[in-house]
């Protein structure tokens, strides 16, 4: 496939803030432009709407030349299950039936107001479902509206913050551990499937609270064969500390300090 003629827009949408970096064309792109638009954080019900409504305003700025936009999604705005392997479901119509009766069940009749998603894997194998509000891609396309930035892709960053740091663990089981201001997302890998995967809320000290949550998700899932590596992909700059029980790592980043704050739109 031959390179786009446009630049690369990766646009990071959280509930407090709205981050780009802006990417020149061609087989190695060369970072041209990256920023951050600071707002109100948006309501319990819906805390994404004003992150899409601060769109409009980045977009323009970004008009001068034609771009091809991802947006990526903060964990706060998604919702992730892990579904048990069943080999009685037969196709993807069949998983998203199962994933949507999963999330209604835990969560209520809202859940039919979610646009769900199920990650492929084999019949023996546990799939990975997320779910956001059917709202939210619709009212990010409408923002894109017809300008010369155009929207081509909506993802949630957890895949591309696993996807990013798988190649720094073998085959061992790990924790893995994405991190923003306010959120950890907390799964098990093992045998490279995942194993399990919850959202925690979490405060400025999250460093000091990750090895009691990891702890309490261990006794939950109540393994014969306890793990203590983690690899922990941030976007604050500080570092949980080892201790007896858990070996931390960080993938490999040129984001360091500060900047890590840009690892959601890092390409």
């Amino acid at each position: 496939m031959s390179p786009s003629l446009n630049d690369s827009l990766r646009i990071g949408l959280l509930p407090d803030r709205l981050i780009f970096a802006r990417y020149g064309r061609g087989l190695r792109p060369r970072l041209l432009a990256k920023g951050a638009l600071s707002f109100d954080a948006g309501t319990a019900d819906e805390p994404w709407r004003t992150a899409v409504a601060a769109l409009p305003k980045s977009l323009e700025a970004q008009a001068q030349r034609a771009a091809d936009a991802t947006v990526v999604l903060s964990n706060h705005f998604v919702r992730y299950a892990l579904l048990g392997a069943n080999d009685r479901l037969s196709g993807r119509e069949e998983w998203l039936e199962y994933a949507s009766h999963h999330f209604e069940k835990t969560y209520g009749a809202r859940a039919r107001d979610w646009d769900i998603q199920v990650a492929e894997a084999g019949s023996a194998h546990p799939r990975l479902a997320s779910a956001i509000d059917k709202a939210l891609p619709a009212a990010t396309a409408a923002a894109f509206g017809s300008g010369r930035v155009r929207l081509r892709s909506i993802q949630p960053y957890l895949m591309i913050a696993f996807n990013r740091a798988l190649p720094s663990m073998g085959q061992a089981p790990f924790w893995f551990v994405a991190q923003e201001p306010g959120r950890l997302l907390l799964g098990l890998v093992r045998g490279g499937l995942w194993r399990s995967v919850r959202a925690r809320q979490t405060s400025a000290r999250w460093c000091e609270e990750l090895p009691q949550m990891l702890e309490r998700e261990g006794a939950l899932l109540a393994s014969a064969e306890p793990c203590g590596d983690v690899l922990v992909s941030a976007l604050d700059p500080d570092e949980p500390a080892a201790g007896k029980e858990f070996k931390f790592a960080a993938p490999p980043s040129p984001l360091k300090g500060d900047e890590r704050a840009y690892a959601m739109v890092f390409a």
